[in-house]
């Protein structure tokens, strides 16, 4: 799924930029700090839907406040700093007392947990808004705020961890056949299916049976269909390098067999992780055009169902033959 796929990266990056703030803040190297506003001041933005600026953009060091949104009215102190002492020092700060006159309310972003200082009482001295339930922000509530966002919102903020903290592309390293295959089948018309496949029927439908595959029978009659097609890009795929198909055959049977060692999934889930390892794998890849999650999960299943078929994922029954000779 593509929200699985959104939502680990994320995690992932975020994740390591939280672990690195707080190594390089023991050795007291804290330009990663500043570096990170930047990136949570957009992140918040994504994910929130703010209007955060960098606090000096409006007025230089406004104490205590490090981003502004002022169409929301909002304060937010950013700080790897996450201690109790850290919050009732801000709130004691005197330019809020001009904020609160206004309306906004103060929040707290730290880059490690902060969930032990939801449940403490506070010197809110000015009576600015700030509820610790809501108002204390950390790496887990925005990880959390992430993975309740539609899909495409986190496509977004994907794309935006993957520019702030991804790394850049090394085309001999992850070049892939699977990309370049997928980019010869993005230009077939798949509105038009073959009327004959010579697939045989009987026998598929005994390998499904067979793997306990009935849960994905539908998918498997969706894309088999296409056998034909992707048959003939096979063929001209291998007109480019005598191993190409072969590697592309080779890295889906490794993704099953990876599939295998887990003792935690049905053979069913096991189906679907191959597809998303599959399109994690091309997604990762440089000579990958980029496709419209829709289409690209479209070409992928074909090739996992075609693959199937081959016999190069799943048990096959006895006496297992694809095609009608």
């Amino acid at each position: 799924m593509n929200r699985d796929f959104y939502f680990s990266y994320i995690a992932e990056k975020i994740e390591l930029l939280c672990y690195r703030i707080k190594s390089m803040g023991k050795l007291n190297i804290l330009n990663l700090n500043i570096h990170a506003e930047f990136f949570y001041r957009d992140l918040c933005n994504k994910v929130y839907g703010y209007n955060l600026q960098n606090a000096n953009v409006e007025s230089q060091n406004i104490a205590a406040i490090d981003l502004l949104d002022n169409s929301n009215k909002i304060l937010i102190q950013v700080s790897s700093t996450c201690t109790k002492q850290k919050i009732n020092s801000t709130l004691s700060k005197k330019n809020l007392l001009e904020f609160k006159k206004q309306g906004y309310c103060l929040k707290f972003l730290f880059f490690s947990d902060a969930s032990n200082l939801r449940d403490k009482e506070y010197e809110n001295i000015h009576e600015i808004k700030f509820n610790p339930q809501q108002d204390i922000l950390d790496k887990d509530t925005l990880l959390n705020s992430i993975l309740e966002c539609e899909v495409e919102k986190q496509r977004e903020i994907y794309e935006l961890v993957r520019d702030e903290l991804g790394e850049k592309p090394d085309p001999s390293r992850i070049s892939s056949n699977l990309a370049e295959l997928i980019n010869l089948l993005s230009e077939e018309d798949l509105g038009e299916a073959p009327k004959e496949t010579n697939l045989h029927e009987y026998n598929i439908d005994n390998k499904i049976t067979f793997n306990s595959l009935k849960k994905v029978k539908g998918i498997i009659t969706q894309y088999k269909i296409y056998y034909p097609k992707i048959n003939s890009i096979y063929m001209e795929f291998d007109k480019q390098g005598i191993n190409k198909s072969l590697s592309v055959f080779n890295k889906l049977t490794r993704f099953y067999t990876e599939e295998l060692m887990n003792d935690d999934t049905n053979e069913n889930q096991k189906f679907f992780n191959i597809i998303n390892k599959t399109i994690a794998h091309i997604r990762q890849s440089y000579n990958y055009n980029v496709l419209p999650d829709e289409e690209l999960e479209q070409c992928v299943s074909i090739i996992v169902v075609d693959a199937f078929i081959r016999c190069k994922i799943f048990e096959n029954p006895e006496g297992y033959i694809h095609v009608i000779a």
